[in-house]
């Protein structure tokens, strides 16, 4: 460079300062637009996925505010069927006991009975038969049915045809049977004078138990006690028909679980098994016999407990018909019934159904869970005898499992509520019924969420009159997917709307983007040419200039060799009024006035070193004010931080005004130099007034909470103190997680609390003189809280402070060196103003450890 000529120079120069930020220009155009079109197409991405989020979560909430509102009139509808089909099954049995009072009133004989018998009937549903088909592994009908062709076709009035609809008659199998098994009666001793039966024709003596139905009623023990009109009810009385399948009774399931393929010898589970054994119990009635107020015997009716079952065998809840000729258990919808004590006496699948072994008239073995089975085998006791001292409802709970090796080995299923743990619904329909009345509730139970009602039964007669339950209650077991259906429809046509509306979208945006990458490009290719233009103007342009500046620097070269060899007379000629020109001219000035000027330093030479001594004393007092000024800087920690803040600027501030003064004595002070100086000064006394306000504002107080990020908060605490912390070689260590933490409450608080902690961790560390010192501030979240740790290596609390450091005035320092409400302060403003907690975690010879814990927000 030191070669090259001016003109070349110049060239150079003006490349320099010209093309380089020229070609920068367009570089960051170019760079400024390439992100542009990030930014567009990242935003649009953005607006199409926010916008497809808002459009899901609408249809979402309106499609899962239709199925609630939908579930919950599903649920009162059941709720309302259970109690309608429960108060049927309590006059039904009312209209037992007038049939049996009616009875008693008359002059008993067997014709009477026979009679009697005949006339009451009553119809029940049957269903076609079914056969096992073994390709497809399905019982279906063994004669398909011959549909009638009916005229579908309305005439709908307009003010008609919304939502209209309808049903048509259901054509169901109907057959009328007895009403009774068995109609006795039996003298006061229990011989059977009188007798109509479907079950054994055979006049007994019943006072044995053994005379009795499957050998297991004993009766007439408590009729003996009956007064006049006064009814006995016995429980439903059956013998136990079980299964080793349950559910859908196929020749797939028996060959797994190696069983012969046997279902009539199966209990009947409808669609599952429909032709299966049924289930057959009664429901015996007594009252006492009386002629000329003499008890003289009694009369005996065993209901036929077929028609108790078909209240709810033929109900299907979530059919369009409510009745239905045969159900299909594993859709999940059906209707069943309890005793007053929670056996089941009426199921779809019979095998459920509570029962007695005929052999020895006791109660058969009731399904229960495995962890009771265990308990039941330990004892050694019969299972009812077992059973008598194990209580009842025992923390039933869906976590436990059903006892499988019962149902594998004597296929006993037989459900009774109150050892079915297993099963916790049975604690949940004693609770609905616990004072009489109906509810309902929802439950996980087979892999599906159900809706399960609970009704009782008012039926107050004999040993039911002091239940509240009465004769029991009726259940409904409903899918609740069933109630969702026309919700997913709903879903489905949502669903499609949505996905073309996407695809609309989708395609929108394709297109804006294709524009406007369309359009970018066109501007970069417009930036180019005209950055290229550009550098070719100014190319010309440095080189006109150039050679103007060379030549006028040429002639002022000649005026200076001329003047340099004493031609104190050589004038430059004067050709322009501009900068070259007054240049011209000042050189002129300056050949002129360069004698006197001579003449002046001699006078100056001889005054210099009075005017050394003036600088000398002014620099001394320049010296005794910063002295003063670095002991008015000494008051406080936070005067000292703003000094740490200051020194740079200040620095820079000395060297623009010795600038000054140089280019004063140097003659070079002027206007621009003046400008320029000023600017600079202004420039760094305005950052110096920045950091006071930080300063002030670090210390403004909140008035209300807000949002705020906790690294953040941290970091200006940390910038405040890192200077004055650095001259003191104290090292901050920052441990801070990789993710966002976001705190809510007051920020200059929690600042100031923080600021509080660490000062007192340095002046430990300066008072002990620690080598190595550091402070380490940590956060991160633990659990459902927010924490803060300040870790330092100052040697730690004495034990016997430990206690009282939080305590206002105490303190530790010298007289004058602290206040002692630091940490009584810093306390104050964790636990009472921002609801957290602070206290001391760890103190030993290494260090202090305290910790700050918050709620999460």
């Amino acid at each position: 460079m030191e070669n090259l000529s001016i003109k070349i120079k110049l060239i150079l120069i003006f490349v320099f300062i010209k093309i380089i930020p020229l070609l920068l220009i367009s570089y960051l155009a170019y760079t400024g637009v390439m992100q542009i079109d990030k930014y567009i197409k990242n935003s649009t991405d953005y607006l199409f996925k926010e916008s497809e989020n808002i459009i899901n979560q609408t249809a979402k909430l309106s499609i899962d505010d239709s199925i609630k509102y939908l579930d919950k009139k599903s649920q009162l509808s059941l709720e309302i069927l259970s109690h309608q089909i429960a108060n049927n099954v309590a006059q039904f049995l009312y209209q037992r006991d007038e049939d049996l009072l009616f009875l008693s009133k008359m002059d008993i004989n067997q014709k009477l009975l026979n009679k009697f018998y005949n006339s009451k009937e009553k119809e029940i549903i049957l269903h076609d038969e079914y056969t096992y088909d073994e390709n497809i592994n399905k019982w279906i009908l063994k004669n398909s049915p011959v549909e009638e062709k009916l005229d579908t076709t309305r005439t709908v009035l307009d003010e008609n045809k919304r939502e209209f609809n309808f049903t048509e008659p259901q054509k169901l199998i109907k057959k009328k049977i007895p009403l009774y098994k068995e109609i006795t009666y039996f003298n006061l001793k229990g011989k059977e004078l009188y007798k109509v039966s479907s079950i054994d024709k055979t006049l007994k003596d019943i006072s044995k138990k053994e005379n009795t139905y499957i050998k297991a009623e004993n009766y007439f023990d408590k009729v003996k006690q009956l007064k006049k009109d006064e009814i006995y009810v016995s429980n439903v009385i059956g013998e136990y028909v079980g299964s080793k399948v349950i559910g859908e009774y196929t020749k797939i399931k028996t060959d797994k679980l190696n069983l012969e393929f046997e279902p009539r010898n199966s209990a009947y589970a409808g669609k599952e098994n429909p032709v299966g054994k049924k289930f057959e119990g009664i429901i015996r009635f007594v009252t006492p016999v009386f002629k000329n107020n003499r008890k003289v015997g009694f009369i005996s009716l065993a209901l036929d407990h077929n028609h108790i079952m078909q209240f709810t065998d033929t109900i299907d809840p979530a059919g369009k018909n409510l009745n239905k000729d045969i159900i299909d258990a594993s859709l999940g919808n059906y209707a069943f019934m309890w005793d007053n004590k929670g056996r089941n006496i009426s199921h779809v699948r019979d095998y459920f159904i509570s029962g007695y072994d005929k052999n020895t008239g006791e109660e058969a073995m009731p399904w229960i869970s495995q962890s009771l089975a265990l308990k039941y085998k330990d004892s050694g006791l019969e299972i009812n005898e077992f059973l008598k001292s194990y209580p009842t409802f025992h923390e039933q709970s869906l976590d436990k499992k059903p006892n499988l090796e019962q149902v594998l080995k004597d296929g006993k299923l037989g459900l009774d509520c109150r050892y079915l743990n297993f099963a916790p619904q049975c604690h949940g329909w004693m609770e609905v019924t616990k004072n009489g009345g109906y509810g309902s509730f929802i439950i996980y139970w087979s892999n599906v969420w159900k809706l399960t009602t609970a009704a009782t039964i008012p039926y107050y007669t004999g040993q039911y009159a002091n239940s509240k339950r009465g004769f029991g209650f009726v259940t409904i077991g409903a899918n609740v997917d069933e109630f969702h259906a026309a919700a997913n429809d709903t879903k489905r046509s949502v669903t499609n709307i949505l996905n073309q509306q996407k695809k609309n979208m989708k395609e929108v945006v394709n297109q804006n983007g294709f524009e406007v990458h369309k359009f970018i490009v066109t501007l970069i290719n417009e930036l180019t040419i005209f950055t290229l233009i550009m550098v070719i103007i100014v190319i010309l342009i440095a080189l006109w200039l150039s050679s103007y500046i060379s030549k006028k620097i040429e002639r002022l070269l000649v005026g200076t060799n001329k003047f340099a060899k004493n031609e104190l007379d050589y004038r430059i000629e004067i050709t322009t009024n501009d900068e070259i020109g007054k240049l011209e001219k000042s050189f002129n000035n300056m050949a002129s006035k360069i004698q006197e000027q001579i003449q002046k330093e001699k006078i100056l030479n001889a005054n210099l070193e009075k005017r050394v001594e003036q600088e000398v004393l002014k620099q001394r007092k320049q010296e005794e004010l910063l002295i003063q000024q670095s002991k008015n800087a000494a008051m406080g920690e936070m005067i000292s931080n703003i000094a740490h803040q200051w020194r740079q600027p200040l620095n820079a501030l000395s060297l623009v005004i010795q600038n000054i003064k140089f280019s004063f004595y140097s003659g070079n002070l002027n206007e621009e130099n003046i400008e320029k100086s000023v600017n600079k000064a202004t420039m760094l006394t305005n950052n110096m007034s920045k950091t006071i306000d930080d300063f002030r504002d670090f210390f403004k107080p909140n008035k209300i909470k807000v949002e705020f990020s906790l690294e953040k908060s941290i970091q200006k605490v940390i910038s405040l103190v890192e200077s004055s912390f650095s001259s003191s070689d104290i090292n901050i260590i920052k441990d801070f997680p990789d993710y966002r933490i976001n705190m809510y409450g007051y920020e200059n608080e929690l600042s100031q609390a923080l600021l509080n902690i660490v000062n007192n961790a340095k002046d430990a560390l300066i008072e002990n003189s620690i080598k190595d010192s550091f402070i380490k501030i940590a956060f991160y979240e633990e659990n459902s809280l927010i924490v803060i740790e300040i870790t330092d290596n100052a040697g730690g609390i004495n034990k016997e402070n430990q206690a009282k450091i939080f305590e206002p005035y105490f303190t530790t320092k010298e007289e004058g060196k602290g206040t002692g409400i630091g940490l009584y302060m810093t306390k104050t403003i964790i636990e009472k103003n921002m609801e957290g907690k602070l206290y001391l975690k760890e103190s030993s010879k290494e260090g202090t450890i305290f910790r700050i814990e918050f709620k999460k927000a």
